[in-house]
């Protein structure tokens, strides 16, 4: 994806949305409990047909770690997978819950945004309205990021 050119049309008043992109998703939860596991399956099915509904997006089969910590990506297969894949140009776009579901680490969330951008994709932090594609979303992901890592806002 040639991201200046992305970034020109989102300056211009286009949407994300009316861009082609061949768009997948990350999925997460840390524990197997059964809520926790209806709030995986929830999320790949709402993200699933989120893609698929979005007409300029062609999907591609998503990313899913399941009774997985946040805290470090060393355990987590199929996020290391999406990001070897995201290098070897499978997808555009990765869209995701929340900041807290791609790294509870704000380091690991800094470090493997930006191997993204330079490998030409862009992540969607839904819930936290973050766009990696937007020149801003560093500073923003930063801030977002840190706050999460303190334990009061834990969950």
């Amino acid at each position: 994806m040639d991201l200046y050119n992305i970034r020109n049309q989102l300056n211009v008043g286009k949407s994300v949305y009316d861009i082609p992109l061949r768009v997948t998703y990350y999925a997460r939860v840390s524990t197997d409990k059964d809520e926790q596991l209806h709030s995986l399956s929830a999320q790949v099915k709402y993200y699933s047909e989120f893609i698929q509904n979005t007409p300029n997006w062609t999907y591609v089969e998503g990313y899913i770690d399941e009774g997985l910590s946040g805290t470090s990506v060393n355990k987590r297969e199929s996020f290391l997978k999406m990001i070897n894949d995201a290098k070897l140009g499978k997808f555009d776009f990765i869209v995701t819950k929340e900041i807290s579901r791609f790294s509870r680490n704000t380091l690991d969330s800094i470090k493997y945004t930006q191997d993204l951008l330079v490998a030409g994709v862009g992540v969607l932090f839904q819930s936290d309205n973050i766009n990696t594609l937007h020149a801003d979303s560093e500073l923003r992901l930063t801030i977002m990021s840190s706050i999460l890592t303190f334990p009061i806002f834990q969950t």
